[in-house]
């Protein structure tokens, strides 16, 4: 190509050495990696002018781009393996390789419905339901509330729920509009946080949480991947089950959403009105739980899963035997006997749902297991 050529089109040039240099840049990581500490020196014809300064992958970059992304490809893959090398140690050791490879299968069908609890929120500092609970006998600490103190102790949530209610329901509406907003001054960094901002990247469906706030509205929509549908709680007139099936992108609030108090499920009494006081699948919100069920693989993330009316349901649909049940996952902190993970382990899995256990305590496995199956449903690493 001749001098006139490339002057006549410098703008066009221009246009492609930007888009080039773009790409060049997104990996810094390698580069800083790939290159030596001291640049290559390359001595000019011209008299008296300093020798240039080029590093070796940007040398590679500009002669031969093919070698160029080889080199990165290869080098992300060893990074990828050195980053996920502990957790796969971890499967391995707990003998949990099979199932993580069956949640990898899921992933990659695009089959996964997160069942999100409190505990995938903890790091934004959201109360427990206990503790919330404990915070509301507090603000009516004129009244004798010895027996709620007594039922909360108990866990028994339902019913000391339904007592402070009775006693006071304002009180305790505006404790769950106060304690459960997310503070307007938080941004992405605030609230795409820890495993949160993975959900994305599974979820293609359907998410399920018992949270009343709206951090993962927040988190969907940062990641550019809003919910298409909406069912908060007891919320009349909707069309979830139909976006659900169309395949819209839905989220399923069971206890209710924040700041909407006619959704809210908070007492007995209204989880009986939800559900029935046997679980009645005439009801839309067991009607739709049923359809998840069986048409998705969920998996249960922050959840404790001791008994509760929502394990019922499922253990109602599959006792009765009337649809093939998907397998189900879930990833918790490991009980603290053998005893009790034997226990949990056997009535999880008369529901389909399968345990991947990780050390008490040490949270952040959740994001680190969810990472390392991302990883591998994307053919990027091979367990």
């Amino acid at each position: 190509m001749n001098t006139k050529i490339v002057k006549d089109n410098s703008l066009v040039i221009s246009k492609v050495e930007e888009i080039l240099l773009t790409a060049y840049q997104s990996n810094h990581a390698f580069n800083e990696a790939f290159n030596t500490d001291i640049p290559l020196q390359i001595s000019s014809l011209i008299k008296d002018r300093e020798p240039y300064n080029v590093d070796i992958s940007e040398i590679i970059f500009w002669t031969d781009r093919n070698a160029y992304f080889d080199e990165v490809e290869n080098w992300n893959n060893g990074k990828i393996e050195e980053e996920n090398k502990e957790t796969v140690d971890f499967l391995k050791i707990t003998d949990k390789i099979t199932i993580f490879s069956e949640l990898v299968l899921s992933i990659k069908r695009k089959k996964i419905a997160p069942f999100i609890g409190a505990g995938l929120c903890a790091p934004l500092n959201f109360p427990s339901w206990g503790n919330a609970l404990n915070e509301i006998v507090k603000r009516l600490e004129d009244m004798d509330l010895v027996d709620v103190v007594t039922l909360i102790s108990e866990f028994k949530f339902l019913e000391a729920a339904e007592i402070l209610l009775q006693k006071d329901d304002t009180q305790f509406i505006n404790y769950i509009s106060e304690k459960f907003s997310i503070r307007r001054d938080w941004g992405k960094d605030e609230i795409v946080v820890s495993a949160l901002k993975l959900l994305p990247e599974i979820a293609s469906g359907c998410v399920i949480t018992t949270n009343y706030d709206k951090v993962l509205e927040k988190v969907f929509e940062f990641s550019n991947k809003p919910f298409e549908g909406f069912m908060h709680g007891i919320q009349q007139r909707n069309t979830f089950v139909t976006d659900l099936i169309r395949g819209d992108r839905c989220i399923l609030k069971l206890h209710g959403n924040v700041g909407e108090k006619e959704t809210y499920i908070l007492s007995k009494s209204q989880y009986d009105a939800a559900y029935g006081e046997i679980v009645d699948f005439t009801k839309p919100l067991p009607k739709t739980l049923r359809q998840i069920f069986i048409s998705h693989s969920m998996l249960f993330l922050g959840c404790s899963l001791e008994q509760d009316r929502t394990l019922d349901l499922f253990k109602q649909i599959k006792d009765e035997g009337q649809f093939e049940i998907p397998d189900h996952f879930a990833i918790l902190s490991k009980p603290a006997t053998a005893e009790e993970k034997r226990v949990k382990e056997n009535r999880l899995s008369k529901m389909n749902i399968k345990a991947i256990w990780y050390p008490a305590g040490k949270h952040d496995f959740v994001e680190k297991i969810l990472k390392l199956a991302i990883d591998a449903a994307n053919n990027r690493i091979k367990i």
